[in-house]
């Protein structure tokens, strides 16, 4: 069973971390919505992360590598309560 962790990401950088993550192996959720940007009288459609600067790493209680995470290009740290990462609902 995957339990889910919280990271926090560089700003601008949820997609970066998320790529390099999967390239690791883990389970990766980032969620996102379409926002409209207008722009020098141009309007279009791009996705934006509903939670900016956080991203949702699926990690089995087995294989945890706490190190490998913390240090992907595009990742803070993980959301922790004391030493230990905490685990979201």
């Amino acid at each position: 069973m995957i339990q889910w962790y919280a990271a926090n990401t560089h700003v601008n950088a949820e997609t970066k971390a998320a790529e390099h993550l999967l390239r690791q192996g883990f389970s990766v959720y980032l969620p996102k919505y379409m926002k409209l940007r207008i722009h020098a009288r141009r309007k279009e459609w791009v996705p934006r992360p509903l939670f900016p600067r956080y991203l949702f790493v699926g990690i089995s209680p087995e294989n945890v590598r706490w190190r490998a995470i913390q240090s992907t290009i595009g990742i803070s740290h993980l959301v922790s309560f004391g030493n230990s990462p905490a685990a979201v609902p």
